[in-house]
């Protein structure tokens, strides 16, 4: 492993570029501009009320995220090949951040693409021959990079190697358009904890396993593993920080939860890339700051009653 290259992901907006790799701190990708994932996002949309979308954007970029994930599915009578491009126009408006692009119609994929300034990130292909045949054309046409799914037309294996046989299909299919690793970001896929016992050992297998064979870049959408259980923040945190610790290193997660953004720092000093641990330093200090201008202002308000 020493031997190979270290893949680096380049995502970028108009003037900010964001690298992904194994050997540097890890990146979220924001979640929560999502149709599908959140109601308050969904509502907002069918009555258009981008600024709504826009905050949400902001208010992850300000949180850390690296990357800002946009869905716009599902959305009741308004095709996603109309939302989304606004989404799009409307994020880069008030945000300098790369986006994620999730997509149900191609065209929609396509269309939005062109509204983007720099480099975006596409969620997602998969060893699917459809999704291969249609995504990676569209992603040669505008430079963009790829979310992986470790899935095929046979659905999503049950064993690491079989998650690792998909990720070679889509590589040796992306090798064919002028792609190579650096252009992929593998999805291991984490499956709801509660759904099946052996879940969270596969993917924590298969992280290490794409890591070791291909040592490429890898993400997971980690808010999947807590449905249908309680205290499901504490349970992604952790879920997180272990994932982190096997190898992935760009979530897809809420970076504005508190738990979930101390989880990813934490796991990102021991595994080194937060040197010393000075960006966990620093944004313990800035959140003491914080705190303390709080204080002051609610006495200064309560000294001029």
């Amino acid at each position: 492993m020493s031997e190979k290259k270290i893949p680096t992901t380049i995502v970028s907006s108009r003037s900010h570029r964001v690298r992904i790799a194994p050997n540097r701190k890890t990146v979220a990708i924001g979640e929560r501009c999502n149709t599908l994932g959140s109601r308050l996002i969904r509502n907002a949309v069918a009555k258009g009320h981008w600024d709504v979308v826009v905050d949400k954007a902001v208010e992850q970029y300000e949180a850390g995220a690296g990357v800002i994930d946009v869905n716009m599915m599902g959305v009741e009578n308004v095709p996603e090949k109309v939302l989304l491009p606004i989404a799009v126009t409307a994020i880069r408006s008030k945000i300098d951040c790369p986006l994620c692009l999730e997509f149900g119609d191609p065209e929609a994929l396509d269309l939005a693409l062109g509204k983007v300034e720099g480099r975006c990130l596409i969620n997602s292909i998969s060893g699917e021959q459809e999704k291969l045949d249609t995504v990676l054309p569209i992603a040669k046409k505008h430079g963009a990079a790829m979310v992986a799914m470790t899935a095929d037309d046979d659905g999503i294996p049950y064993t690491p190697e079989g998650r690792l046989r998909c990720a070679l299909k889509i590589l040796e299919a992306g090798e064919a358009h002028g792609f190579t690793i650096d252009d992929f970001v593998f999805d291991c896929i984490a499956i709801g904890l509660a759904t099946d016992v052996g879940a969270g050992r596969c993917t924590m297998d298969t992280i290490q396993l794409v890591r070791r064979e291909l040592n490429a870049n890898i993400t997971l959408g980690a808010s999947n593993v807590s449905f249908g259980m309680p205290k499901r923040k504490v349970l992604d945190a952790g879920y997180l920080a272990i994932a982190i610790a096997y190898g992935m290193n760009a979530p897809i997660t809420d970076i504005t939860h508190e738990g979930l953004r101390w989880a990813i720092m934490t796991a990102d000093i021991v595994n080194g890339t937060d040197r010393l641990g000075m960006r966990f330093l620093k944004e313990a200090r800035a959140e003491k700051r914080a705190r303390q201008e709080v204080l002051e202002a609610e006495k200064g308000r309560g000294s001029s009653v």
